[in-house]
């Protein structure tokens, strides 16, 4: 198995396909697998796809230690030398576009472009959260008593519409199984949640210098999409890409048109 060292910290990679290099960085307490058939999809139109697991998660070591976001996104670069890549466009979701964000902010000489799904600037301007959401994210009791395909179905609800779900069940069985593979601790949960209540991009935003996109699902009850509205503001020349009635896990739900927005995108910023 591949992995890159950051520290004393063992981060899980792969690398899929050949082209432009396209890194993607997944979210709180969910690892590499959880994006589906996303990165093979990428893959297949000419780009070099790498995935990785957070420190904490997947195939990751899972310490029981302090860590921040800035920590996060150094690892992004330990995993990005380890495979040969100088420099790359970077694709976040949810704490994944958090690690994104400083990814920019302290890394800007490794950046082409840079994608933010489905997330937030952290601290006070973070538009609300659904309250039963921050009751799925936070309320480790609550998903304690659950079993774990009650709890896998309960966070796969705030992914993927009921309409989805009864129509793809292939993709819940697949969620819950690697899931459960390769299950997140407690003590992860809690130092993620940890490094994202102390993380306040606001300030620096306008710093980003990378051609940047913000995408993000209108129905999104765990991060509101009002942030994706604020990022795109904030950041110069963002692009905004809404996908109407789409839930957290849009990149599950329109995979198409998540591939096929992300790479307009990249192709239009390539040409100026």
């Amino acid at each position: 198995m591949p992995y890159a060292g950051s520290g004393d910290i063992k981060l899980y990679y792969e690398v899929i396909g050949q082209g432009d290099p396209l890194v993607l960085i997944m979210g709180y307490g969910h690892h590499s697998l959880h994006w589906g058939d996303l990165p093979q999809q990428i893959a297949k139109i000419n780009y070099q796809v790498v995935v990785m697991d957070n420190r904490g998660v997947g195939r990751s070591d899972k310490p029981d230690m302090p860590m921040s976001i800035a920590m996060m996104a150094d690892d992004v670069c330990s995993v990005m030398d380890v495979a040969g890549l100088t420099k790359a466009s970077v694709f976040g979701v949810s704490m994944g576009g958090l690690i994104a964000q400083v990814f920019a902010f302290n890394h800007p000489d490794r950046l082409y472009n840079l994608v933010l799904g489905c997330t937030f600037p952290g601290g006070s301007h973070t538009a609300p959260t659904d309250p039963e959401g921050m009751r799925i994210l936070f309320d480790y009791d609550y998903l304690g008593k659950m079993t774990p395909e009650q709890r896998s179905m309960t966070v796969f609800r705030f992914f993927c519409s009921e309409e989805f779900i009864e129509t793809n069940k292939g993709a819940f069985d697949y969620y819950h199984r690697v899931t459960n593979e390769y299950p997140t601790p407690l003590h992860i949960f809690k130092r993620q949640s940890e490094a994202i209540s102390m993380e306040d991009t606001w300030d620096r935003l306008p710093s980003i210098k990378a051609p940047t996109m913000v995408i993000s699902g209108t129905d999104d009850r765990l991060v509101n999409f009002k942030n994706s509205e604020l990022l795109a503001k904030r950041i110069p020349g963002a692009e905004l890409t809404l996908l109407q009635d789409k839930r957290h896990g849009f990149f599950i739900e329109a995979v198409d048109s998540t591939r096929i927005f992300i790479n307009g995108f990249m192709k239009r910023r390539s040409q100026r």
